[in-house]
């Protein structure tokens, strides 16, 4: 006899997106299945640097773009909530950095001058003297500047943990998801969707199924056919550097395009080091980079931006990440988040941490429009199917490798 189980709404991918989405639709009183096939904050989530962006590096050029104003309610909402005061309580995650900050290491031009002092009026940036500088611009040899930005950095593995926390009853490990497991009728409606873990099958159905598996959702894109959606991808090569000094660092560098020319997040291993995290134009750079020759690349500019500082006895490493996205004309970066519904599926990316509130209230909000009565909640069959582990932090990987 096959073993089902049911619910109003059933998500796929327990990243960001569907563990924030997941909170907000259990708070609407909807009752939700979330189903991951990896690792909880996996994927994209966890090679996250933990930036809540409010825009400020996307106007480098010196004007604002649709992507700053897409950005720039985030560090509020994000703030609420980390107060324990927002529509998720995040009062126990901790915050890496109150501030993100911007350094030149030249004056800035007056056409940038003028726009961060008028940014400055709204209180998204602060002008800042040399003894506020971050430890490491206090050194005689830098004589560029700094700007503080209304933009903090989050311990992205403590914030996946607080999202499971009070889900752990309707959070399954199932193993890969392929398109012959989901069943549609002649409309294009998902009527279900039969999910496999170490042996046994389940047979799911729902009211509606959102998909918010990132890399993931090429599987409901491809059995869907649809010319409505379609995904693309963006790498990145980012850079960690095991540093052999102890300066806690969150910054862009400017630089001479778009992009900052480095971003920098500092964390700390199990054993106590300090490591920096490091993307910007570097990583975008590096994807035609091999390990060897992207390190190389960043010794470089490493010594180029702070050469007060030795790095010889730095120990460094690499990662891609698969950025999955909505397709772009021309596979540039989208705007802002990102929601497609088809009949009874939602497809959905985030494209940005930041934007994963922003992305939940698109999709409640799309669903409260449906009407969806609250039906019969029945998970008995899955309740003897593991919770899919934590993901650990990516430079716990790099440089702490038997550490349990």
């Amino acid at each position: 006899m096959k073993k089902t189980a049911s619910a109003d709404i059933v998500i796929f991918g327990g990243g960001i997106a569907g563990l924030w989405l997941l909170n907000r639709l259990r708070q609407s009183g909807l009752s939700v299945i979330l189903l991951e096939s990896g690792y909880l904050g996996g994927g994209q989530t966890h090679k996250a640097q933990g930036i809540i962006h409010g825009g400020m590096k996307y106007v480098l050029q010196g004007t604002f773009t649709r992507d700053a104003y897409a950005m720039q309610e985030m560090p509020h909402i994000w703030k609420q909530c980390l107060q324990g005061k927002g529509e998720i309580d995040l009062s126990h995650v901790p915050i890496l950095s109150a501030q993100h900050y911007l350094w030149s290491q030249h004056k800035f031009t007056s056409k940038l001058a003028g726009l961060f002092a008028n940014l400055a009026l709204t209180n998204k940036v602060e002008s800042l003297s040399k003894e506020n500088y971050p430890t490491v611009f206090q050194h005689p040899a830098f004589k560029g500047e700094v700007f503080s930005l209304d933009e903090m950095v989050i311990d992205v593995t403590l914030l996946i943990r607080e999202l499971v926390k009070v889900n752990q009853d309707v959070i399954f490990k199932i193993e890969p998801l392929c398109g012959e497991e989901l069943t549609c009728d002649d409309q294009g409606h998902l009527v279900s969707a039969t999910v496999y873990m170490a042996g046994k099958s389940i047979e799911i159905t729902a009211q509606h199924f959102v998909f918010t598996a990132g890399v993931g959702n090429e599987i409901i894109i491809h059995k869907l056919k649809s010319q409505e959606v379609a995904m693309q991808r963006r790498p990145l090569h980012m850079v960690l550097v095991k540093t052999p000094f102890d300066y806690p660092l969150y910054a862009h560098c400017l630089g001479f395009g778009p992009r900052p020319r480095m971003t920098i997040t500092t964390h700390r291993t199990q054993d106590g080091s300090t490591i920096w995290y490091v993307g910007g134009q570097l990583a975008e750079d590096g994807v035609t980079r091999d390990t060897q020759a992207q390190i190389k690349a960043a010794r470089e500019e490493l010594k180029a931006l702070f050469p007060w500082l030795d790095f010889s006895e730095a120990v460094f490493a690499t990662l891609m990440i698969d950025r999955a996205e909505p397709w772009q004309k021309n596979g540039i970066k989208p705007e802002t988040s990102f929601i497609k519904t088809i009949h009874n599926i939602t497809i959905a990316w985030p494209t940005k941490l930041a934007l994963a509130p922003k992305l939940a209230q698109d999709i409640l909000e799309d669903i409260q429009a449906m009407h969806l009565q609250p039906k019969i909640f029945d998970t008995r069959e899955l309740r003897s199917w593991p919770i899919p582990p934590l993901a650990r932090p990516i430079w716990e990987d790099a440089f702490c490798k038997n550490v349990a």
